[in-house]
């Protein structure tokens, strides 16, 4: 095993991976600085790095018996064909991170990473889980949460003898070590999800702190809406869903939270005449749903909204938004450059 150092591990760094430290000191200086209100139009953050593993040679200290989130007994004795389900597409970042991408064998729509794009999607209509798909994979392990479902495609699999674990994460920034080590725990790699969680928190309090430089004395006030095409599923995100930890992990005052909004609450023209955000964050294939910011003016209130007056919109990849895992630090990075000096981000 790998000392907490990782000395002769192959690895880029217990606590900070070289990507990170890159991006953080790409950021302008804070005398550079426009006026973030100034600015006009769409911001795209793309391109993501992957998840630089903590070791390439994981040994999984098996067999692991837990009782899950659902109250089942469950022995983890194979890690060898890995599903990792969840709406964020949080897991299978942080098993990557832990050295097992590798044996990862399908994956959700929120998955989004390089290294998986190959694999088959086993969710059909955005975040409903096909069965037939699940089992077809021959999984040795199925890691999932209820923020997909529904709760009887879990049972099935459960039925069908496939060792399933169901997982509660509280998935906020403050509890992002948490989660690894749980998780890191699931597949009998408590060491290295250590490792991971260290590595993780550090990168997040120093993005955290360079963040701050390019805050404007008066915080932004921003909200985060989720739509999929022109129908009816367009709300602003508050409580539970992690809008508010991205926003307010990025300087911002987050208006769902400052008005008490529930979950998902409709975005309709009177809620947003309520809120009047100066910057909109969504996800990008959101934002394309709904036929790219054009398609967006169109949807009452939002027009009206300073927001949309400016046509000032800021999406992140859907896989990586709200996914607060080992890349939670490049995520808030890349996002506050897009809202804050976005001639200069990527």
């Amino acid at each position: 095993m790998c000392s907490a150092l990782l000395a002769g591990c192959g690895v880029q760094g217990a606590y900070e991976t070289d990507s990170d430290a890159e991006l953080r000191d790409s950021l302008p200086a804070a005398t550079s600085l426009d006026d973030p209100r100034s600015f006009t139009g769409v911001t795209h953050v793309r391109d993501f790095d992957e998840v630089v593993p903590v070791t390439d040679s994981p040994q999984p200290a098996l067999p692991v018996e837990l009782t899950d989130a659902d109250g089942y007994d469950v022995t983890v004795t194979d890690t060898s064909r890995i599903l990792a389900l969840d709406l964020y597409g949080t897991y299978t970042k942080t098993l990557t991170g832990l050295g097992l991408g590798e044996n990862i064998v399908g994956r959700t729509v929120s998955s989004t990473e390089n290294s998986l794009a190959d694999l088959p999607v086993v969710t059909q209509g955005g975040h409903n889980i096909n069965v037939e798909a699940v089992l077809s994979l021959n999984p040795s392990v199925v890691i999932v949460d209820h923020s997909i479902g529904p709760r009887d495609a879990i049972d099935q699999i459960r039925n069908a003898g496939v060792t399933t674990v169901v997982m509660e994460p509280t998935r906020t920034i403050e509890s992002v070590e948490e989660d690894i080590k749980t998780l890191g725990a699931v597949v009998g790699l408590p060491e290295e999800a250590e490792q991971l969680a260290q590595r993780t928190v550090a990168e997040v309090e120093k993005d955290r702190a360079a963040i701050k430089d390019l805050v404007p004395e008066e915080p932004m006030r921003m909200a985060f809406l989720y739509a999929r095409g022109n129908g009816g599923v367009f709300f602003i995100l508050g409580e539970g869903t992690g809008a508010q930890d991205l926003i307010e992990g990025v300087g911002g005052i987050d208006l769902a939270a400052e008005h008490n909004l529930s979950y998902a609450e409709p975005a309709n023209a009177e809620a947003l005449a309520k809120i009047n955000p100066e910057v909109i964050i969504m996800m990008d294939k959101g934002l394309e749903s709904t036929g790219g910011i054009d398609g967006l003016l169109k949807r009452p209130g939002v027009a009206q909204t300073v927001a949309g007056q400016n046509r000032r919109i800021v999406t992140l990849p859907d896989g990586q938004s709200l996914a607060f895992g080992p890349l939670t630090g490049q995520t808030l990075l890349r996002l506050a450059k897009a809202i804050y000096a976005p001639q200069d981000a990527s």
